[in-house]
């Protein structure tokens, strides 16, 4: 390749990264209030720069009127505390277009007319804006706004205006349903980022977000099943696996509401427990090691427990959490350890309390 030609190449791709840049900022501000307020901008440039052609007696005060309820509605917009009010409100901005082009008819007739070509637009932003079946609303008004620009009723006008609207409503259904079914998408896809496949409790990433959050007072718990891989080894690892999503189960059977159980990595889960203390703990991994032997009871698993407390964060404590396991593996194994030590097992009438306390 000469050296003119990659300079070309350098400078084409110059551009189209340039672009890139553009429509990927232009992505991340994207949303229905930003779009109203640029449907208005536009809708607005287009009457002004195209009424001169088509009456140029009316281009002033219609130029005025334009240009004012344009940079009104703009102001408004801005006024508007949109965070606070329903989705469904944005489509203020159709709306308002509508009346406008109405007006405009009924001052100037035979001019709002021209400008039917905008109504793709506007019913474009409702199908990407506003939820499945909201074109209906807007239609009654689009089919007068219509009527009012070409002078008022007739057959030709019906049979175009049949025409016209259904294409404005299949295009903004169109265009609702597919957001929704990519809403739904971006839904599933952030759910199976935060979600182990196999054990269905969360995985290590979204445990690295809860640990950060977590307060003095929570307490973490770090379980790892003994001797995993001799089981894998002997059995295979389907046997592996179906043990793991037992032990997932019954981890979210055995927590209450508030707690956080998350697949650490391999045979190694992770629970964050609210509010909870070091012996309030024991108890349900007391709890939790009596059920797990019913269904498993040649399986067993050490646990470490750790408590965030001032000076020391999620991530301090889970660290803190996994040499606590690592110490009760050392001392035989299934047996649950804290910073200081082994954890003392619960009485049965402590265990009840316990359960009481934590359900109240």
């Amino acid at each position: 390749m000469s050296v003119r030609e990659l300079s070309r190449v350098r400078r084409r791709s110059g551009r189209q990264l340039s672009a890139a840049r553009v429509s990927g900022r232009l992505a991340r501000a994207w949303d229905p209030v930003t779009g109203g307020r640029w449907l208005l901008l536009s809708s607005g440039l287009v009457v002004l720069l195209t009424v001169p052609a088509l009456d140029m007696q009316a281009w002033r005060p219609v130029a005025l009127a334009v240009s004012s309820g344009t940079g009104l509605a703009w102001l408004v917009s801005l006024l508007v505390p949109w965070s606070r009010l329903p989705r469904r409100c944005t489509l203020a901005f159709p709306v308002f277009a509508l009346t406008a082009l109405a007006l405009l008819g009924y001052t100037v007739h035979g001019v709002s007319g021209n400008y039917s070509g905008l109504y793709v637009l506007w019913f474009a932003y409702l199908g990407l804006t506003q939820p499945p079946g909201s074109t209906v609303l807007v239609l009654p008004l689009a089919v007068a706004d219509y009527l009012l620009g070409w002078g008022g009723p007739s057959w030709p006008l019906v049979t175009r205006l049949l025409i016209a609207g259904a294409v404005w409503v299949i295009l903004g259904e169109l265009l609702a349903a597919l957001i929704l079914r990519q809403n739904r998408l971006t839904d599933e896809l952030r759910e199976l980022a935060h979600i182990d496949p196999l054990t269905k409790l969360a995985n290590r990433r979204d445990l690295d977000q809860r640990l950060a959050d977590a307060v003095p007072g929570d307490t973490v718990v770090l379980c790892d099943l003994d001797h995993f891989k001799q089981l894998n080894d002997t059995l295979g690892h389907p046997a592996g696996d179906s043990v793991l999503t037992a032990f997932g189960l019954l981890i979210r059977a055995t927590l209450r509401q508030p707690d956080y159980a998350a697949r650490y990595g391999g045979e190694e889960f992770a629970l964050l427990l609210p509010g909870t203390s070091a012996d309030q703990a024991a108890a349900l991994l007391a709890r939790l090691r009596r059920r797990w032997a019913v269904l498993h009871p040649e399986i067993t698993f050490s646990a470490g427990v750790a408590s965030c407390r001032f000076g020391v964060t999620g991530e301090a404590a889970l660290a803190e959490a996994d040499r606590a396991m690592y110490a009760a593996k050392t001392a035989g194994r299934n047996r649950d350890y804290g910073t200081v030590g082994p954890l003392a097992v619960a009485a049965p009438g402590d265990l009840l309390s316990e359960l009481v306390q934590r359900t109240a």
